[in-house]
């Protein structure tokens, strides 16, 4: 033998390691049957339920991004620390005496992050103000906003500015700052549009709008509104069809759409004052005159997680940190979710986290993880609200077009990036081996890689119960 070739005991057995270990990854990579999907651009992690067995584990321990599979992370920490009953409180404060039918002063509304304060519960806080007696505010509506010290990056979506769904999260958070305008008609017959909330001090332009004939479908594929010198302009060519559907239009802040969500909802009741708007602290003797409570935190993240709702997920994350340490920074709400991980039992050295919502460029987690994770919720004590939070194969939320013929015991979060595409949750059979399945493509492909990316899970629960019956026994939950 050459004498560059010759091995001594150590070095030959380590490479008859490597290449066993070079053998085994690439026989899971085999069995998995990938389809299309290149190997190296996958993951895939599968862990039995009642035993703990880890049943597939192809590149579980490569960090990748996993899209809003990430919201599972953040899902799991919430449920954690504060609790499916946990609710926002919306406070409006003063310390203002109310005379005359008059708040004689400053009205403040603190700012609590509730993702899903909406109009109805505006108007409901402006109600109890009336139920006082308050049909005036003689002062501003200040905005306290101390609640959040930011709200936080997801950098990397400059191009999709425009749309909802990098739409952050706000102290005032109302309706995700969307106006509703409805189609209609004036006094003269001619096109207008109804608006919620009403606006005052600004006016509506439909003079750029020409009216034709056909079938309408979506309002907003004919009709185009922005804001213009403070007047709302409508513009394009409105189907008569169209009269009565209505479309959401995004022109303000968060900010100035609270504001004028209250301007237009006080004035439209014929209530006076309103001295204008402002920004500043509820002062420490100031009292509550109206408050709303959100719904439960479980139905919250249920309508996070069913149409993976990056608003609600990053205003879950700041809300984290706000809980266990005040007013803070992102850096504090990360410290919160590892936290709860790392309580758990869960390695977090691979995570990388942003914003919680994985609408991020950065955010990384490994599918080992990410199924261990999945592993602990169903052993917890919130296992059946976690198992609720997840859409259906074929039913509901994102994954109501897909998996139709796997049936409603397939339970997962869908991911979707450029770049990426995930999938992770659990298969359920009423009877039969119970899984953590998680699956995370990370390649300039994956948009191609859909059908085999479902495909793959299809094969996974379908021989799930041929595989060899768990040697442990089941665990009860903890």
């Amino acid at each position: 033998m050459p004498e560059n070739l010759k091995y001594s005991p150590q070095s030959f057995i380590a490479h008859i390691l490597a290449a066993l270990i070079l053998c085994c990854h690439f026989q899971v990579a085999f069995a998995l049957d990938f389809g299309r999907i290149r190997p190296d651009e996958a993951a895939v992690y599968v862990q039995d339920l009642d035993s703990g067995e880890i049943l597939l584990s192809h590149r579980a321990d490569v960090a990748m991004n996993p899209a809003s599979t990430m919201k599972l992370v953040t899902t799991f920490a919430a449920f954690r620390a504060l609790g499916g009953n946990f609710r926002w409180q919306t406070e409006w404060r003063s310390n203002a005496a109310v005379a005359n039918d008059a708040l004689q002063g400053d009205l403040y509304w603190v700012g609590s992050g509730d993702p899903g304060f909406d109009q109805p519960d505006l108007q409901a806080m402006q109600q109890q103000l009336t139920q006082q007696g308050i049909l005036s505010i003689n002062g501003k509506v200040v905005l306290d906003r101390q609640v959040w010290g930011s709200s936080g990056s997801a950098d990397g979506f400059e191009n999709d500015a425009e749309e909802n769904f990098v739409i952050p999260p706000d102290p005032h958070m109302i309706a995700y700052k969307v106006l509703w305008a409805t189609a209609t008609r004036n006094e003269a017959g001619q096109p207008a549009f109804l608006l919620n909330p009403p606006l005052y001090g600004i006016p509506t332009d439909t003079s750029r709008l020409t009216e034709t004939e056909g079938r309408c479908g979506k309002l907003s594929n004919h009709v185009s509104a922005k804001l213009e010198n403070n007047t709302l302009v409508f513009s394009g060519r409105l189907p008569a069809s169209c009269i009565g559907e209505k479309m959401f239009v995004n022109v303000f802040d968060a900010q100035r759409f609270a504001e004028e969500s209250f301007r237009g909802h006080w004035l439209a009741q014929g209530l006076g004052g309103l001295y204008g708007f402002g920004r500043g602290t509820a002062p420490p003797n100031s009292r509550i005159l109206a408050v709303h409570y959100s719904k439960p935190l479980s139905e919250i993240l249920t309508d996070m997680n069913k149409h993976s709702n990056n608003l609600i997920a990053r205003s879950v994350f700041l809300t984290l940190g706000h809980q266990e340490r005040g007013p803070h920074s992102v850096h504090n709400a990360e410290a919160a979710v590892r936290r709860q991980l790392v309580a758990a039992g869960l390695d977090d050295e691979a995570l990388v986290l942003e914003n919680g919502s994985g609408l991020s460029r950065r955010e990384r987690l490994t599918a080992r993880f990410l199924g261990s994770m999945l592993f602990q919720a169903y052993r917890s004590p919130f296992r059946d609200s976690f198992i609720h939070t997840l859409p259906i194969a074929g039913t509901d939320g994102t994954l109501r077009g897909r998996f139709r013929q796997v049936g409603r015991s397939l339970r997962m979060k869908t991911g979707t990036l450029r770049n990426v595409r995930a999938l992770a949750g659990y298969w359920l059979p009423p009877n039969g081996r119970k899984l953590a399945v998680v699956v995370l493509i990370n390649s300039h492909r994956s948009g191609g890689y859909l059908p085999d990316m479902d495909a793959l899970v299809r094969r996974i629960v379908h021989d799930a119960a041929e595989w060899n019956a768990p040697t442990v026994q089941p665990a009860s939950p903890q």
